[in-house]
This record gives C-alpha cells, sequence and structure tokens, in this order.
C-alpha cells in the first residue's frame, strides 16, 4: 500500500501498521524537493485516520476554492491542494515541537500544478487499496 509521485515535488507514502479499533493507519513518509542547486529532504512516520483519508480523496475532484487538505492525527503534517489566483496550488507543511517547545522544525512548501500533475496525484490516491 504505497503512494508514489515525483511531481511538484518527490512523495512516497507507505502504510506500515493499521489499527482496526480507532480506523487508521500508520504511514512512512519520504519527501524530496530539489530546486535550483539543493535538495531539501524529509522522513518521518504519523498516523492518518481512515475517515480523514476517504475524505481527501473524495475531495481531489474538486473544486479547489477553499483548501482539500489531508492532514495525521496529530496536525503535524498537511497536504493541500487549492486554487489561488486562479492558479491551482499543491502545498506540504510539517511543524513539530519538542515536549518543551524548546526545538522546534517548520517546513513548507508551495507550487502551481497543472492538469497533467493533479492528475497523476489524484490517480495515486483514487488507486490506493483501502483496507476499511
Amino acid at each position: 500500500m504505497k503512494i508514489e509521485f515525483e511531481q511538484p515535488l518527490g512523495l512516497a507514502l507507505e502504510v506500515i501498521e493499521t489499527d482496526e479499533h480507532v480506523p487508521s493507519m500508520r504511514a512512512n513518509v519520504q519527501i524530496v524537493v530539489a530546486q535550483f542547486q539543493s535538495t531539501s529532504k524529509y522522513e518521518g512516520t504519523f498516523w492518518i485516520e481512515c475517515t480523514t483519508w476517504d475524505s481527501f480523496v473524495k475531495s481531489l475532484h474538486g473544486p479547489f476554492e477553499e483548501a482539500v487538505a489531508l492532514r495525521d492525527i496529530s496536525g503535524c503534517f498537511v497536504i493541500a491542494l487549492q486554487e489561488i489566483d486562479g492558479r491551482l496550488t499543491f502545498a506540504w507543511e510539517f511543524a513539530k515541537a519538542d515536549v518543551g517547545g524548546n526545538r522546534q522544525v517548520k517546513i513548507a512548501f508551495t507550487s502551481a500544478i497543472n492538469d497533467d500533475v493533479l492528475s497523476k496525484i489524484r490517480n495515486e490516491f483514487l488507486e490506493f487499496p483501502a483496507w476499511w
């Protein structure tokens, strides 16, 4: 059970654990953002509720006047699509702090996307084999 696409960023999401008591899945995600002469990488795991997943997948058909988003249970990891100034935009954010708030990380990425890129993203999510 894996989702992969290369545009507008490289994303690989793989389910590594499921919980049927509270229908949810633990996913391992790897993201690579290559731009200009630098590359940023993220790798982490988080839980997503199956109902949140279903809502996101259904919303991928648009319209995108308001953001459609996939969020993990803790709200630290977000993938969103929204039309801004007449252009469809893909966004990814990760923000997390340690228990004392002494160490904080925030990563944000946005990119305009075209219909071909949207189609690839949509198909990856629609073809995902939901177990619930």
